[in-house]
């Protein structure tokens, strides 16, 4: 039988990561509580950290935070509570289903291409860890990270991953275009493309595995990327497991921090 557990948020984390629809959706699993709630949603501002610590020491089972902000996590470090990052693209279920076509492909010959378009006012912090947990999560950790053109418009940046591959990272702050992000690796033979819209769009995420032999559309799953962040924080509860976001984070926050440090001093 599912364990049934009872969710509280802040109003501005329920605006931002459609935390009602996402309980509607999760009857037999979540239900709204109140103060004294196993889990709690919070918004990713600068104070998620803090935020955090707080709901935890109130009692909390776990938290999930909506597109946070980068922070100092080391408060969280000895919490046995787990918690989840809810950002703008890696829980939507395509790029979980595109792990295996993804990193069998990740070696020294590989080219990863990723992109986000994304409103014009974006918070380009939050966009650019966007970024790199959507490749964190579909292949693996960017190890090396340094950037050609960072501004208020955008960015052009440079990485490798621990296997070798070179990632080229572009993001560009326009109104014209549809908010998405893409996820591309290319091989002398092969190259599998992940598309993935903004999580407020119920359109589901995309994977095309090219050869020479065609396209492969995989399995498209209908189901929001808020949905399946609370499923996972539920099964981290009720498996009692923390998950590995806030390492993943820590480690994301780090290399932006010290590739944005090697351009101010280029």
């Amino acid at each position: 039988m599912t364990a049934r557990l009872t969710v509280s948020a802040s109003s501005d984390a329920d605006s931002e990561g459609r935390i009602g629809q996402a309980l509607a959706a999760l009857p037999m699993s979540l239900h709204p509580g109140g103060e004294d709630a196993d889990l709690v949603g919070l918004a990713g501002g600068t104070d998620w950290v803090s935020a955090a610590v707080r709901a935890i020491d109130a009692g909390a089972r776990g938290v999930l935070v909506v597109d946070p902000t980068p922070a100092e996590v080391r408060a969280l470090r000895g919490s046995t509570v787990p918690v989840v990052l809810d950002g703008r693209w890696t829980y939507n279920p395509a790029v979980l289903d595109s792990v295996s076509a993804f990193t069998a492909r990740n070696d020294a010959e590989s080219l990863i291409e990723v992109r986000a378009d994304v409103p014009v006012g974006s918070d380009l912090d939050r966009v650019l860890l966007s970024q790199l947990a959507l490749i964190r999560t579909a292949i693996a950790p960017v190890v090396e990270l340094s950037f050609d053109r960072c501004n208020s418009r955008g960015w052009d940046a440079r990485g490798t991953l621990e296997s070798g591959a070179r990632v080229a990272l572009a993001a560009i702050l326009t109104d014209a275009l549809e908010p998405a992000a893409s996820l591309r690796i290319i091989k002398p033979d092969d190259a599998v493309r992940l598309t993935v819209p903004d999580p407020a769009t119920a359109r589901p995420g995309h994977v095309v595995v090219s050869s020479a032999g065609g396209a492969t559309l995989l399995v498209t799953k209908w189901e929001s990327a808020h949905r399946v962040a609370w499923r996972t924080l539920h099964r981290l509860v009720t498996s009692e497991q923390l998950g590995t976001d806030l390492l993943g984070f820590e480690h994301d926050v780090e290399l932006v921090r010290g590739g944005r440090t090697a351009l101010s001093a280029a």
